[in-house]
């Protein structure tokens, strides 16, 4: 019989042995969106709340926000799943740190927050590690399995993405474990040798995943001559920035043919930073609207704000006096520094709040055209056909070819294959 050496890093079912403890009072303020590739002191309180937590396994080393920390955020989220998921109408946990996630996380280990000490396991390096026996399979049977698992990865979890089993391996005698590879992208994954349970998430095989139908979401948009668009987003939030990115091009193909406004959300998850910059982005488009293009496209690649205004000619002069007006009539940093109007543990932006309420915009990036919500890729050619089943009579430039890649998240140039759909909410 041969033997393996089992990680609990790769496996929640090992039975740890005796297990010592000790007691501290930390504390941290998780203030906006943890997302993958993270680094820093947000990623390494997330590690240890989620350790606390019973749902960070010792052995896992990340050093930034992975598969193994998403892992652990899904058991988070499902285990105070009334609390993250149900506000929101979500039934299954999605392994982003948003929101909720983050209201929930300050809930419990804010440093505002009066607790006993908290308990942190502290686990051996023999326990770490031990040793399984893996008993003889059936190689059809288990290939098959893994077949099935694959179809099932690529029909409910990441669809329109070529999934390669590119690694084969018996790990314990009730599991099979092989490595799904989507894009760059490496996930451990674990198939019982019953065909039943897959886990990463465990997820039964034999049942179709519940999946939250969107709300509002219409069956057509109504036509007019020149529609009316309106993107919703956050300046700093990655997803934001990544629709915004997608859209400047749909923008250029239609031109004066639409209507097309940038606002943002009535509330900020990436601090100060943020409520200033959509201060300067509202007051560009205010009074200087043909510069806001080339500033975003500016922006967009580093969000460097100040080399922005420079390189797209934008009066600072003229532009200075809008900021100063109009964080006099909305209150932005008087509300920011006096902690007025947060909703949950950030700021609110006023700016748009009666549209925010009008549309009922939860996060960015938020799409509206002629006045209803929609859905649509991020991809600029996803989004010149979503605009353009606005129009009475559809223009030329609705035939245009523009990119189907999506933009890459955040800051940044390049494009990515892989159907990315998170927001900041």
């Amino acid at each position: 019989m041969k033997k393996i050496v089992l990680y609990t890093a790769l496996l929640s079912f090992c039975v740890l042995g005796s297990v010592q403890a000790s007691e501290e009072n930390w504390c941290y303020d998780f203030k906006g969106d943890i997302v993958f590739s993270d680094k820093g002191s947000d990623v390494d309180a997330l590690k240890k709340a989620l350790t606390y937590e019973g749902l960070y396994k010792a052995g896992w080393e990340s050093e930034s926000f992975d598969v193994y920390i998403a892992a652990a955020v899904m058991g988070f989220q499902d285990k105070y799943k009334d609390e993250i998921l149900k506000p929101i109408g979500l039934t299954n946990p999605t392994g982003s740190v948003s929101r909720m996630t983050i209201k929930k996380l300050n809930a419990l280990y804010g440093c505002g927050v009066e607790r006993k000490p908290l308990i942190m396991p502290v686990v051996t390096e023999k326990e770490v590690i031990q040793e399984q026996p893996v008993v003889a399979v059936d190689t059809s049977k288990r290939d098959g399995i893994i077949s099935n698992a694959v179809e099932y990865i690529k029909k409910y979890l990441a669809a329109g993405m070529d999934i390669v089993v590119s690694k084969t391996e018996d790990v314990v005698k009730t599991f099979y474990r092989f490595e799904a590879k989507a894009g760059d992208m490496t996930v451990p994954t674990y198939v019982s040798t019953d065909g039943k349970i897959m886990t990463f998430q465990e997820t039964d095989l034999t049942k179709e995943p519940q999946v939250q139908a969107p709300e509002n979401v219409p069956v057509e948009i109504e036509k007019k001559d020149k529609p009316k668009v309106e993107l919703f987003v956050m300046s700093h939030c990655p997803y934001g920035t990544q629709m915004e990115k997608g859209i400047i091009p749909v923008i250029e193909t239609l031109g004066d043919g639409i209507d097309f406004e940038l606002k943002f959300c009535d509330y900020a998850m990436h601090g100060e930073t943020e409520l200033k910059e959509q201060l300067l982005q509202y007051c560009i488009q205010k009074e200087q609207k043909e510069k806001l293009l080339p500033y975003l496209k500016c922006f967009l690649k580093e969000g460097k704000s100040s080399e922005c205004i420079v390189s797209a000619s934008i009066d600072k002069t003229k532009l200075d006096a809008c900021i100063e007006s109009t964080d006099k009539e909305y209150k932005v940093m008087d509300n920011f520094k006096n902690n007025v109007g947060y909703v949950s543990q950030f700021p609110g932006f006023d700016v748009y709040k009666d549209d925010n309420m009008k549309y009922g915009v939860q996060g960015s990036p938020t799409l509206v055209v002629n006045g209803t919500q929609v859905q649509s890729g991020r991809d600029s050619a996803g989004l010149l056909q979503t605009i353009c089943s606005g129009f009475v009579s559809a223009p030329e430039g609705c035939s245009a070819t523009l990119p189907a890649d999506n933009p890459v998240p955040g800051f940044g140039e390049g494009t990515t294959s892989q159907n990315v759909s998170g927001g900041c909410q």
